[in-house]
C-alpha cells in the first residue's frame, strides 16, 4: 500500500504522512546508532571520541587494529548521530 492510500483512508493530508514517516525512520536510526555507540564507547569505557584520543594518548587504552577501528567507529557513530539530530531538528 502507498502512501497516498493510507493518507486517504486515514484521512489525513499525504505531506503530513511523508513528514512522520521520516521522522519516525530518523527516530529509529538515530537510536540505533546511540545504541552501537553506547555499546563501543562503553568496551573502553568512554563516553566521547574525546575521551578515547586522550586515553590512548595517555597510554590507558592500547592501539591496537582493534581499537584503531574501533576509534573510527566510534568517531563515525558520532557524526551520524549528529546528522540525525540536525535532519530530526528539521523537521519540527
Amino acid at each position: 500500500m502507498d502512501i497516498s492510500t493510507i493518507a486517504e483512508k486515514l484521512n489525513i493530508p499525504v505531506a503530513k504522512v511523508r513528514k512522520e514517516s521520516v521522522k519516525d525512520f530518523l527516530e529509529k536510526k538515530l537510536r540505533e546508532s546511540k545504541a552501537e555507540l553506547f555499546s563501543l564507547a562503553n568496551k573502553y569505557g568512554v563516553k566521547s571520541i574525546k575521551e578515547f584520543d586522550y586515553l590512548i594518548k595517555k597510554g590507558e587504552i592500547h592501539e591496537t587494529p582493534e581499537s584503531r577501528e574501533d576509534f573510527f567507529k566510534i568517531d563515525s557513530l558520532e557524526i551520524r548521530c549528529d546528522l540525525l539530530k540536525k535532519l530530526l531538528k528539521s523537521l519540527r
